[in-house]
């Protein structure tokens, strides 16, 4: 499957600078393609990869995501004092503050306890993304039997890689769905493998809608962000018919030459109708 990219450069005029999506370190690639769970949904949007290391559960069994995508996802303002291994979030009134390895947070200069502790990870702080949201007043959900870990709330996804290079921009001929978008909670990726070698993600997702899906309806929109640039799929792919619960397959090919940042997707239901 072919993708096509956008160049940041060309939003510089509507608010987006390099500065704002530049990634670090992303760490060691595989040697040999590696299958991971799907574990957080925000919004509308599931987050598979989140550089420089996919979401994941700790030894403790919390969900574990980098500073840096809580403040270019969720919007939150962030700082890290390298000095005090500190990182302050803060969001609306509520002011949060971790420390590395330690099992305190305060909130609003208040003092609590957590039942994990957050840690260094290729030089990134990675924080207990349930703890984050129960002490920002994030509205969360926890689906046992689907083992993912939902965010919504009216602030969060507003940032300008969402927005602007994503949103925006798939508004436009170039990128916009084939079709006029019935749902956005049709198809739930479960599980992706990444391939190094390759450099391409592929994305399994379920039907959910409770019904078959018929061909041309099954949208599993995947959005690869860099530090230069957002890649999209092509309009014109091929989308298969998917039966009730059956599971559908995605590839997306990595055309950039810098590494990932971000993986988001989301699996819409497309009107057909009237093609």
């Amino acid at each position: 499957m072919k993708q096509r990219k956008k160049p940041l450069m060309g939003l510089l005029a509507a608010g987006i600078s390099l500065a704002l999506l530049a990634g670090g370190n992303p760490g060691k690639a595989q040697a040999a393609p590696k299958g991971y769970p799907v574990l957080l949904k925000i919004n509308e949007y599931y987050v598979l990869y989140t550089a420089p290391k996919a979401p994941y559960v700790d030894s403790n069994g919390r969900i574990m995501i980098p500073l840096r995508a809580i403040s270019e996802l969720m919007g939150a303002k962030v700082t890290y004092g390298a000095g005090t291994q500190t990182a302050t979030v803060r969001l609306g009134e509520q002011n949060v503050i971790f420390t590395t390895g330690s099992t305190t947070v305060m909130v609003n200069g208040v003092a609590g306890s957590m039942d994990t502790v957050p840690v260094l990870e290729q030089n990134s702080l990675f924080i207990p993304v349930s703890v984050l949201a129960d002490t920002l007043g994030i509205v969360s959900k926890w689906d046992p039997s689907n083992h993912l870990y939902t965010l919504t709330g009216d602030t969060l996804m507003q940032t300008d890689i969402i927005k602007l290079a994503i949103e925006d921009m798939e508004r436009g001929a170039f990128a916009a769905p084939p079709g006029k978008i019935i749902s956005n909670d049709a198809l739930r990726p479960v599980s992706y493998t990444y391939d190094p070698v390759k450099g391409s993600f592929t994305i399994k997702s379920q039907n959910i809608t409770g019904n078959d899906i018929p061909a041309g309806a099954a949208d599993v929109a995947a959005y690869l962000v860099f530090k230069d640039s957002v890649q999209f799929q092509v309009q014109k792919r091929e989308r298969p018919a998917v039966s009730k619960d059956g599971f559908i397959g995605v590839t997306v090919q990595k055309q950039s030459p810098y590494p990932p940042l971000y993986l988001l997707v989301k699996g819409r239901l497309l009107d057909r109708s009237g093609m």
